[in-house]
């Protein structure tokens, strides 16, 4: 994996493969973090097909953008 905090890595087919064999809840998990990626795309078009981080955080936690702005 990425060994940036934030590092944009995509698994090849084989580590997909070997992940659904030896940790089936962490796939799920992970295959529905990338549906919610490529929804996200499609809400927030960048002209580059990248999605900035304060966006990605803003879909997945509706809610953590109006507390952060409260402390």
């Amino acid at each position: 994996m990425g060994s940036s905090p934030y590092e944009e890595y995509f698994p090849c087919a084989e580590e997909l493969t070997q992940l659904e064999k030896n940790g089936p809840a962490l796939d799920e998990t992970y295959r529905e973090l990338m549906c919610h990626y490529y929804i996200c795309l499609d809400l927030h078009p960048s002209h580059v097909n990248v999605i900035k981080l304060k966006s990605w955080v803003e879909y997945l936690f509706p809610m953590v953008d109006g507390l952060v702005e409260d402390l």
